[in-house]
C-alpha cells in the first residue's frame, strides 16, 4: 500500500521537522499511537519503538530512522507486524517562515490474517497521520512575524479590476476561509478557461501542474479517451475540484479530464500558487487546507466504499 502526500505550511522547516522528529511525543497527538519510547538518537539517525492501537489490536512497531535535519527523515522498521515499512519525510524551505512537505509510505502486512482485520484501518491511519502533525503544529508553533502580520502590499489595480475571476472564485470552498482581499490574490493567478462539450482539458499521463475548480458545467475523469477500451470513472460536477491529487503529489495524470457540456473551470499552477507565500502564507495555507478537505472527503468515500466491497465478498463467504 502506498500512502504519499504533500502540502505547504506555514512554519519554518526546522520547526516542523523537530515536531515530526520528536517521536516520544506522538501519544500526545496521534490518537491511534498509545506508547512512544526513543531506544536512540544521535545527529544522523532516531530509533524508536511505538504501540499503536489497531481494529481492537495492540501492535508494535519499533523503527530505526536515518535523518538529515531540516531537509530529511527516513522510515526504516527494524521488528514489526510488517513485511514492509518504509518511507520518507522531505521538508523543503520555502523561505524563513514556510515550507514544503512531502510524505511517502509504503507498507505491507506479514500475513493474511493481520491484513484482514487490521488492513482498512492501518489505511485509514496512514494516510490520516499527516493531519496529525499539522493539527499539532497548530497548536504549538508560532507563526514568524513575517506570516502572522497583515499583508501591507497593495493588491495590483489589474487583479482587483479581474471582477469575473474573483465572482467565479468567491462562492467556491477553494475561497471559503480567505478574505476578499486574498481571494482578488488567488484570482489573480489562476486561469479562467471555457470547454466546449468533449474538449479534453488534461491528457492522460500529461504533467500538468495544475489544479481545476470547476465554476460550471461537468467534468468527466476518463481513462483510455478515444479508444474502444474508454472507460468514465467519475463525474466532477460545478463546485467541485479536479486533478487535486496529482497536482499535491506532483504525479503524471492517471486519467484525462473531459467536459461532458460547456464546461467554464479556473486553473491554479503550483508554482503560481507557491509565489505567493512570500506576500501572504495564510493565504497558501488556507488554500492547502480547502484542498486537503476535498481529498480527505473523498478518501472517506472510497474507505466507507472499501468497507461495504469487504463486508459483502466474506457475507458472501468469498464469493462475489
Amino acid at each position: 500500500m502506498l500512502v504519499r502526500r504533500s502540502l505547504l505550511m506555514p512554519y519554518p522547516a526546522e520547526d516542523m521537522f523537530d515536531l515530526i522528529e520528536q517521536a516520544e511525543h506522538y501519544p500526545q497527538f496521534i490518537p491511534w499511537c498509545s506508547d512512544a519510547v526513543i531506544l536512540e538518537r544521535t545527529d544522523e539517525i532516531v530509533a524508536a519503538r511505538l504501540s499503536m492501537r489497531v481494529a481492537g489490536l495492540t501492535l508494535s512497531l519499533q523503527t530505526r530512522n536515518p535523518k538529515r535535519r531540516p531537509e530529511w527523515l527516513a522510515l526504516r522498521m527494524e521488528r514489526g507486524p510488517l513485511r514492509r515499512f518504509e518511507g520518507e519525510w522531505r521538508l523543503t524551505p520555502l523561505n524563513a517562515a514556510a515550507c514544503r512537505i512531502e510524505f511517502t509510505l509504503n507498507y505491507e502486512f506479514a500475513d493474511r490474517l493481520t491484513e484482514r482485520v487490521a488492513g482498512p484501518v492501518f489505511a485509514r491511519m496512514a494516510d490520516t497521520m499527516v493531519d496529525a502533525y499539522v493539527s499539532r503544529a497548530e497548536r504549538i508553533l508560532t507563526l514568524s512575524p513575517a506570516a502572522a502580520a497583515p499583508v501591507a502590499n497593495p493588491l495590483p489595480e489589474a487583479t482587483m479590476n479581474d471582477q469575473p475571476m474573483f465572482d467565479a472564485l468567491r462562492p467556491s470552498k477553494l475561497a471559503s476561509e480567505l478574505t476578499d482581499e486574498q481571494c482578488h490574490r488567488l484570482a489573480a493567478a489562476m486561469e479562467l478557461r471555457d470547454l466546449k462539450d468533449g474538449d479534453v482539458l488534461v491528457n492522460e499521463g500529461d504533467d500538468d501542474h495544475h489544479f481545476y475548480l470547476i465554476v460550471s458545467g461537468k467534468l468527466g475523469v476518463v481513462k483510455g479517451v478515444g479508444t474502444p477500451e474508454q472507460v468514465i470513472l467519475n463525474t466532477r460536477a460545478a463546485g467541485e475540484f479536479a486533478g487535486e491529487l496529482s497536482w499535491l503529489d506532483g504525479s503524471r495524470r492517471y486519467a484525462s479530464l473531459v467536459a461532458k457540456d460547456s464546461t467554464r473551470v479556473l486553473g491554479l499552477e503550483r508554482e503560481k500558487l507557491e509565489s505567493l507565500l512570500e506576500a501572504d502564507p495564510w493565504l497558501v495555507y488556507r488554500v492547502m487546507r480547502a484542498i486537503v478537505r476535498a481529498v480527505h472527503h473523498i478518501q472517506r468515500q472510497l474507505y466507507m466504499q472499501q468497507n461495504e466491497l469487504t463486508n459483502y465478498i466474506y457475507k458472501q463467504h468469498g464469493r462475489y
